[in-house]
């Protein structure tokens, strides 16, 4: 692994945690009550997404385990058409797809 994947996957180890802690006092309800966490936790994904697409190709490559397509988009439409989320989609995406992340994350760091 050289060493500016390594930064990038720092970077979104460290919005992965950020995601967990935020909402895990939170049910669904709450998440879709909550403007301010919507938007946190939208954010966290955009520099997820921004780190992901600076990974070498030859680690996304290498790392076919994760959909590196799909976190580069969540990134893309959230920063450029954020009117258009579903939250309900984010909050499936945190609660099923970020632990997915940490744990390949874990794995490498």
């Amino acid at each position: 692994m050289i060493d500016r994947d390594k930064t990038h996957l720092d970077r979104m180890n460290v919005e992965v945690v950020f995601i967990k802690n935020a909402i895990a006092p939170h049910s669904f309800d709450t998440f879709i009550m909550d403007d301010i966490l919507q938007r946190a936790v939208c954010m966290s994904l955009i520099n997820i997404g921004e780190c992901a697409s600076h990974l070498s190709l030859e680690f996304r490559n290498k790392h076919t385990e994760l959909n590196w397509f799909q976190i580069i988009g969540v990134r893309n439409i959230a920063a450029h058409g954020y009117w258009q989320l579903n939250m309900e989609q984010i909050w499936q995406e945190v609660t099923k797809d970020i632990p997915e992340l940490e744990t390949f994350l874990n794995g490498l760091l």
